[in-house]
């Protein structure tokens, strides 16, 4: 069957089995449309934006530089996540009559009718995988396209840089509401089901809501801008100490109107919050940065072995470095994944918050969770595949 259809309007939209939808949805018979504006708009942040991903070497790769044809659309980068549910029990019924189907037809003769339906019970429904892009956590914190998930190209595993727009385009396109909560900011919805939200006493204004979790209903998609710049967090992220020897440590941040460090778009503390320039966060740290602050970070070896703690608290590889200090002992040796001189950011974990949710057929963790990705600027975000 070949359906075609006029896009009169842009934005985000799932389309799905609609002639068995409780069997054909189960086995992943479903998808997006994304339809980009026709009149995308520029804009001045996202446009010192790509200048600074131009500086360190990245590519743009949105699709379009606005959602919609909204000035407040505009985005830096797009990510899209699929919330879905699959219960054990209807793919062993489907998978054990396809095969009583083959055997029939291999012994037939000619007298013989072999079934060609199946005769799946899709009810009750108890789902026990949860999954983000046809992949649970861990597994969708892999690289798009790899090997071992042939089936499930798409990961979840977001990245941006402080001070850029990303935009989420979420679907809900399984049978249960999924309340998916991102960690570190509030998402701004900008529309549903390429329906954007507008002011009704002034239609240039968005008015979508702000939204603690992005609750995603089946078969309904939402558009919405996710944002982090440090703002709030009371110490320099960036680690900087005017008394260091190190250039890297003493960056100038001169704040805009807005109290951004966005005068030059090539520095390493591009959209730095100004407020909390030189502002310390450990009072006895390991190595170079200021100390006098507000807290005592525990030791390491105590706190955690993660593979991704990267030895600090503080955004990039420099920064990371030198509080560790030439005789520090964070991280633990032969423990790190990414090295405390590669990439160092932020992780901010993205989850559901119905708490069976995050494990895999009831083990944890696993399910619709995954890590937002904070990087300092030097870090290119690789988004060729």
């Amino acid at each position: 069957m070949t359906y075609t259809f006029t896009a009169t309007s842009p934005g985000t939209r799932a389309y799905y089995s609609g002639t068995q939808s409780d069997l054909q949805v189960e086995m992943g018979m479903f998808g997006a449309v994304i339809v980009l504006p026709k009149n995308p708009v520029s804009c001045a942040a996202s446009t010192s934006n790509l200048l600074a991903e131009s500086h360190w070497g990245e590519t743009d790769w949105r699709l379009s530089s606005s959602a919609y044809d909204h000035a407040s659309s505009c985005y830096d980068r797009e990510y899209l996540f699929q919330f879905s549910e699959m219960d054990l029990r209807i793919h062993n019924q489907a998978d054990e009559q396809i095969q009583a189907i083959k055997a029939c037809n291999s012994a037939a003769s000619s007298s013989t009718a072999c079934p060609t339906q199946l005769n799946v019970i899709t009810e009750p429904y108890s789902p026990a995988y949860f999954m983000v892009n046809g992949r649970s956590m861990p597994d969708d914190m892999d690289p798009n396209y790899a090997a071992e998930y042939p089936h499930q190209p798409y990961n979840g595993n977001p990245h941006m840089h402080p001070g850029e727009l990303v935009l989420l385009r979420i679907i809900g396109q399984g049978r249960w509401q999924h309340p998916f909560h991102e960690h570190g900011n509030h998402v701004r919805i900008l529309a549903r089901d390429g329906n954007l939200i507008l002011s009704q006493s002034d239609p240039t204004k968005l008015a979508g809501p702000l939204l603690f979790t992005t609750t995603t209903t089946p078969g309904v998609a939402m558009d919405g801008i996710f944002y982090w710049t440090g703002k709030g967090l009371n110490w320099d992220v960036y680690g900087h100490n005017s008394t260091s020897t190190d250039g890297l440590a003493k960056l100038a941040c001169t704040p805009d109107a807005n109290g951004y460090n966005t005068g030059d778009p090539t520095a390493v503390n591009y959209f730095e919050w100004c407020a909390d320039h030189l502002k310390p966060l450990e009072k006895a740290p390991f190595g170079d940065v200021a100390s006098n602050g507000p807290m005592t970070l525990p030791d390491a070896n105590y706190l955690t072995n993660g593979t991704w703690f990267g030895g600090s608290a503080y955004l990039g590889g420099d920064a990371t470095t030198r509080a560790v200090g030439a005789t520090g002992t964070t991280p633990p040796a032969g423990t790190i994944g990414n090295s405390p001189s590669g990439e160092a950011g932020f992780a901010f974990m993205w989850h559901s918050h119905n708490e069976r949710e995050i494990t895999t057929n009831n083990v944890f963790p696993g399910g619709m969770m995954m890590m937002m990705l904070v990087d300092s600027r030097e870090f290119i975000i690789d988004e060729s595949n």
